[in-house]
């Protein structure tokens, strides 16, 4: 399943912020020669420690000014031992949806489409009529995830039977989104905020209708070539562009299998890139600072103040991106676990730092040993970043 949660972890970074760790390891730091050396955290060692059985391999990147971490631990095929490289590629989940998002506010802003017109200004009622309430959800409330959609990662094992059968056989956008064909709304578009991966395989139809080509085109064209993301590629759209390496979760019989051969030929816009740990810092990071690559209108739209939905006292979500502040941090995130991989991207406005964690493992459990792995390194990297 494609999924995304809150980030429950941050919350505790108050208090784990106050604890000190220091040690050697393999980290580069470049800074100017009148800076004192300071110690720093073994993040490789972190990283080591944290790959088991059941975890098998993890890439982080911690890149602020003076400061860089690139390191890898474990293997990315456990079957061949391979060990896991810094440059591997992994499907990075719902971290891509900012991506999505990102297009449509940058169609919005040139007067190409209108993010509060109804899905009926673009849509056949072929598909309206299968989707409940469809006539007054707004391309917004899809991105925003307010529509009231059911998601179709929550119908059972509808998802993972899709994916099974026939995995050489490309399964699109409209193929998950048949799965909640006449499934009751969770609730009146608009009336409150519910993640739904079914919004963004409907956003992205619509993109495609205004467009005039699959989404992935301007895609590539807007984002991965300007910016220079050489590893990123649409997954299924883009297949013969690249590769990924395995990943892995647990059936119901205990046994961990390698989910990679039935997702390679998926392309859906909840989950849609391959990408590195490099690549997805330099795109989170331009789409927070660059106003060449996104200018203050789209970002407004995306995480302006007025824009966005409020989970907790600290924590929000906008459109395709969640914001949270911590001790005066204010913290751009979106997280992403999809069948076999769990990927996490951050970037932190105030100390400019940026924060991509790769695991070749996701159970859909967040209390698995998987996700209880995945949140550690990132309590532990929250520990040292932010104080």
């Amino acid at each position: 399943m494609t999924m995304a949660h809150p980030l429950k972890i941050l919350l505790t970074c108050t208090i784990i912020s106050l604890l000190t760790a220091c040690g050697g390891g393999k980290t580069k730091v470049n800074k100017p020669d009148h800076l004192v050396e300071t110690p720093q955290f073994d993040y490789q060692a972190a990283i080591d420690n944290a790959t088991s059985d059941t975890v098998p391999g993890i890439i982080l990147l911690i890149e602020k000014p003076n400061f860089t971490f690139l390191g890898s631990a474990g293997v990315s095929n456990k079957q061949t031992q391979q060990a896991m490289q810094t440059g591997d590629t992994i499907p990075t989940a719902s971290t891509g949806k900012k991506m999505i998002a990102l297009l449509a506010a940058q169609l919005a802003d040139e007067g190409v489409l209108n993010l509060d017109d109804t899905l009926d200004t673009w849509l056949s009622e072929n598909i309206l009529s299968r989707i409940v309430n469809s006539h007054q959800m707004t391309l917004r409330q899809l991105l925003k995830h307010t529509s009231g959609i059911f998601d179709y990662s929550d119908v059972g094992d509808a998802e993972t039977n899709l994916l099974l059968a026939e995995p050489d056989v490309l399964k699109t956008d409209i193929d998950f989104l048949e799965l909640v064909f006449d499934h009751p709304a969770d609730f009146l578009p608009g009336e409150r905020y519910k993640y739904s991966n079914s919004g963004y395989a409907l956003a992205a139809l619509i993109l495609d209708e205004v467009l005039g080509e699959h989404h992935s085109v301007a895609m590539r064209n807007r984002f991965f070539d300007p910016l220079g993301m050489t590893s990123t590629y649409y997954k299924g759209s883009e297949a013969s562009l690249g590769d990924f390496i395995s990943g892995y979760l647990t059936n119901y019989e205990g046994e961990l299998i390698d989910s990679r051969p039935y997702l390679i030929n998926t392309s859906e816009a909840s989950s849609p890139v391959i990408s590195s740990v490099e690549d997805m810092a330099i795109f989170l990071k331009a789409l927070i600072t660059d106003d060449s690559f996104a200018n203050d209108a789209v970002k407004n739209t995306l995480f302006g103040e007025e824009n966005l939905i409020t989970h907790s006292a600290d924590e929000k979500y906008g459109l395709g991106i969640g914001v949270v502040s911590i001790s005066g941090h204010t913290i751009y995130w979106h997280e992403g676990r999809t069948h076999g991989y769990s990927a996490q991207s951050i970037y932190i406005e105030e100390t400019d730092t940026s924060i991509v964690l790769f695991i070749n493992c996701g159970d859909g459990d967040e209390y698995g040993t998987c996700a209880t792995a995945f949140g550690g390194l990132i309590d532990t990297v929250f520990a040292n970043e932010l104080k």
